[in-house]
């Protein structure tokens, strides 16, 4: 099986798990994907269950073919019901396409649609004897031509068993099963960035036909007909797909925050899949419960609509997590620091776990590629371990060329050719500080009634000495302090290097610290006990293994500076 071909089956796979696990325990008939199972009816004594699918389940204008397939099943021993006779109704937002009358003596009747245009619905098949009721020839299925999918959405159905068991078996009263399946509707959207580059986002919609869509803020919004004041016992699950681009970096993210009718959905009612599309999909499954639980709500802002809202989360969620599509393992992928800039060294963490084995600890092997634009930029093989809680890792620093979106694969995990899974990444390029930063101090008590203003020089920190500047002002006159006294504290992996008591005379003051090899990398500036109370403030900074350019500048003049006078000086002497 190709990988092409394997990456849809594990999609198929996965949403046909999604919906499943969404679906209420309770036996009653619901809005299926392309689908839907009624639960167990009696018939002649006997428990049957009827199943009718619709084959492609999305809507494409260019594919005119689809086939609808209706089996009748005894519930417990699964065998189909024989000589099954049955009328047939299909409507769309009210309106009937058809109604006729069927027969499949082997009870799993298939019905091949060709959308054609027309207005007029045609059938081709035979003529079962016992009731007008068209059935399939010797070689072909029966066959319906005309307008039946015009487009995606909820379509409704009533199915009547009037036979069963033998042609001439008519029920003494008709088996009437009705429910709405659900034909996948795929939208295209152009978006416009903060750039002014433009993307194509698409929405499938798993439920109901899409409307009212907008970019806006960073938000997507849509909506969908949605009946509030139905009988949610009727729905099992509402899931509506939106496929980002790779390039559209600024609108990737590890977390997103959707709305429904201005609710505030739970997380898990939301993933993110890398890889099943080019680009990144973010599914929102609604089931049954999660519908009831904000149905009252809901209905404050329509009770005829469904109103989608997905905006970028304030918060970085990790783990990134991935299935690989042989269901074999999943793989957890995190990083510190948790936002990616350019020029600065990024640690990445990976761990794998089985998903059905023993589970125990071993010895793993896997490729690790990264790409920018299409093109590699890392590759490594990675000799690590699966479900062992100790993480493989490896580090990278990316380019200011690598700005954007950067795809991580992960692939050939322990061996398997099957084995593999994508995240996407954005790297940001380096923050540009503005000085003087302001912070709020805190307390372990009350709120802070302080604000400090902070500047460092050099503005990058590196090896050698620099010069943090601060001013105290009380926060509700915005006056300085005048004598405040403070302690300046610099902290790394959470432990004190530094610490000096000060004073601020006129409410400003400067501290210098010389920053040498150990002390590189990620720190924490704390000025606390300000004015001598427990309030304080803190950030983080940066210091660089190498000298700023700045400094680097300042010793190639002062290194020229004193050639020229030692230059100077031998020729004065020469003179004298």
């Amino acid at each position: 099986m190709s990988k092409l071909v394997m990456k849809h089956a594990y999609f198929g796979l996965i949403m046909i798990l999604v919906v499943i696990s969404s679906i209420p325990s309770q036996n009653v008939s619901g809005h299926g994907l392309g689908g839907e199972t009624h639960p167990p009816v009696t018939l002649d004594g006997r428990d049957v269950t009827l199943s009718i699918n619709i084959s492609p389940s999305t809507f494409d204008l260019n594919d005119l073919e689809r086939y609808i397939t209706i089996n009748l099943n005894e519930s417990k021993s699964q065998g189909v019901v024989e000589h099954v006779t049955l009328m047939f109704e299909l409507k769309k937002d009210g309106e009937r396409i058809f109604r006729r009358m069927f027969h499949d003596d082997l009870g799993n009747l298939t019905i091949k649609v060709i959308n054609d245009g027309s207005d007029e619905i045609k059938i081709k098949g035979d003529l079962s004897p016992a009731l007008e009721s068209w059935m399939r020839t010797a070689t072909e299925p029966v066959t319906m031509t005309g307008s039946v999918f015009n487009s995606g959405g909820l379509y409704e159905y009533k199915i009547e068993i009037l036979t069963a068991d033998s042609d001439f078996n008519f029920l003494d009263k008709r088996l009437e099963l009705i429910g709405a399946i659900s034909l996948a509707e795929h939208n295209t959207y152009t978006v416009v960035d903060s750039e002014q580059a433009s993307h194509i986002v698409n929405i499938i919609s798993y439920f109901d036909k899409i409307e009212n869509f907008e970019f806006n803020s960073n938000k997507i919004s849509f909506s969908m007909p949605f009946d509030w004041n139905q009988d949610l016992e009727q729905i099992s699950v509402v899931h509506q797909e939106v496929r980002i681009p790779e390039g559209f970096s600024e609108f990737l993210h590890t977390k997103y925050d959707v709305k429904i009718n201005n609710i505030v959905i739970k997380d898990d009612a939301v993933t993110i899949d890398d890889y099943s599309s080019d680009g990144r999909t973010v599914h929102v499954v609604m089931n049954q419960e999660d519908l009831k639980q904000i149905k009252e709500q809901a209905k404050q802002k329509s009770d005829s609509d469904m109103y989608f809202e997905l905006g970028l989360s304030n918060d970085v969620v990790l783990p990134l997590v991935a299935t690989t599509p042989d269901i074999r393992y999943q793989a957890y992928l995190s990083w510190k620091p948790e936002i990616i800039r350019a020029g600065e060294d990024i640690t990445f963490f990976l761990e794998t776990k089985e998903l059905f084995t023993d589970k125990s600890t071993k010895n793993i092997e896997y490729e690790v590629d990264m790409s920018s634009n299409g093109t590699s930029i890392y590759h490594e093989r990675i000799f690590g371990s699966v479900n062992s809680e100790t993480l493989d890792k490896f580090q990278f620093k990316f380019l200011p060329e690598h700005i954007g979106t950067v795809k991580l694969d992960i692939s050939d995990i322990g061996g398997n050719s099957l084995s593999d899974v994508n995240f996407l990444l954005v790297v940001k390029p380096q923050e540009i500080t503005k000085f003087p930063i302001t912070l709020e101090s805190k307390s372990n008590t009350l709120d802070g009634q302080y604000l400090v203003d902070l500047t460092w020089f050099p503005n990058t920190l590196g090896l050698g000495e620099s010069e943090f500047v601060m001013t105290f002002y009380e926060k509700d006159s915005k006056l300085p302090v005048r004598g405040a006294t403070y302690d300046f504290v610099l902290l790394k992996d959470g432990s004190e290097i530094y610490r000096k008591s000060g004073i601020a005379n006129a409410g400003g003051t400067f501290e210098n610290f010389v920053f040498v090899e150990k002390e590189t990398g990620d720190l924490t500036i704390r000025i606390e006990n300000i004015a001598g109370t427990d309030e304080y403030v803190e950030i983080p900074i940066n210091v660089t293994p190498e000298f700023p350019l700045g400094i680097s500048i300042m010793f190639m003049i002062i290194i020229s500076i004193l050639m020229i006078s030692t230059k100077y000086v031998k020729n004065f002497q020469y003179n004298v």
